[in-house]
């Protein structure tokens, strides 16, 4: 059974979303929140590590589209 905190990797949708969303991020990032801004900054320095292989939860996705629902 799988829950909201197990880590998965990246499918390709997302992490062609992923790519789209840095520039935004970095267009958008004082309207965003201290805690948006260490989430998206960390994961973002995992995706550049990582890339496809990045591990993610769907709890952490669901951050993610929220915060690019700000900057988007």
């Amino acid at each position: 059974m799988k829950t909201a905190n197990q880590q998965r990797p990246l499918t390709i949708e997302e992490y062609d979303w992923l790519k789209k969303m840095r520039p935004a991020v970095d267009e958008h990032w004082d309207e965003l929140t201290g805690f948006e801004k260490q989430f998206i900054e960390s994961l973002l320095q995992r995706f550049d590590q990582y890339g496809m292989r990045t591990m993610i939860s769907q709890k952490q996705w669901e951050i993610v589209t929220a915060i690019s629902e700000k900057v988007m």
